[in-house]
């Protein structure tokens, strides 16, 4: 079994990473790092849909950003609401390496990265207007993160944003197992998601994989976290429903 992540928008460096591995696609990273490089702050600003502020820090980045670079572990560089949900610097060297097996991160600008693979500060959305190669970020990557993803064969359940899982579920075939975790909460007489609620949730149930070393779809009816429980009535084969009122 593997679950898929979401990266996050903001980042930081880790002073002590641990031991770390290297991105799968670092070739292609390198081709739209190298594209990146020649937009100018301003320009940043319109393709990535940011202020001022945060284009002048993405063009600091990708300036910067060289392959060489050690970095640090994805799971420990991103900060976000399922990071800080998903509390990776609590985790035991244990569960960092069952995370590694079974953790992905998609990403738009490196592909997919497992736990441990080394990156540095970056900002590139599947839904940005960024072109490489005259091709939207979907079109850029192709079946790429899908085919790493199941490559093995294993169910693939989703605790991704539908903005990077689609880079995945539109290339899914009939014999790919890919059940999405949804949390819903009842409120004023209908089922909803709060985007808020939902990236929490999302970061527990990770940790809750991890930490209790999970290893196929069925046995996640066993969350219960922040008042959420399975609902087998809300649920299908490929939907698992997390509910709470």
């Amino acid at each position: 079994m593997l679950v898929i992540l979401s990266p996050a928008k903001n980042m930081h460096r880790v002073p002590t990473p641990p031991p770390a591995t290297r991105p799968m696609f670092l070739q292609q990273t390198e081709t739209l790092a190298a594209s990146m490089k020649r937009y100018a702050p301003f320009q940043l600003e319109s393709v990535l849909k940011v202020n001022p502020q945060l284009a002048l820090r993405a063009f600091t980045d990708i300036q910067d950003w060289n392959a060489s670079i050690p970095g640090s572990p994805a799971l420990l560089s991103y900060h976000g609401l399922s990071y800080s949900a998903l509390d990776a610097a609590t985790l035991s060297r244990e569960d960092l390496t069952f995370a590694q097996d079974t953790l992905r991160i998609l990403s738009a600008f490196y592909g997919v990265l497992r736990p441990l693979d080394n990156i540095l500060p970056h900002r590139l959305d599947f839904e940005s207007s960024f072109r490489c190669c005259g091709k939207t970020m979907y079109e850029f990557w192709g079946s790429m993160l899908h085919d790493a993803v199941f490559q093995a064969g294993a169910p693939v359940i989703n605790l991704s944003s539908a903005e990077y899982s689609k880079a995945v579920s539109r290339y899914l075939r009939a014999q790919d197992v890919f059940i999405t975790c949804d949390f819903l909460e009842f409120k004023h007489g209908k089922w909803c998601m709060p985007a808020t609620h939902a990236k929490m949730a999302r970061g527990k149930m990770a940790r809750f994989i991890v930490k209790n070393r999970l290893t196929a779809p069925e046995q996640l009816s066993l969350f219960e976290e922040d008042g959420y429980c399975f609902s087998p009535e809300l649920s299908t084969s490929s939907r698992y429903v997390f509910s709470r009122s």
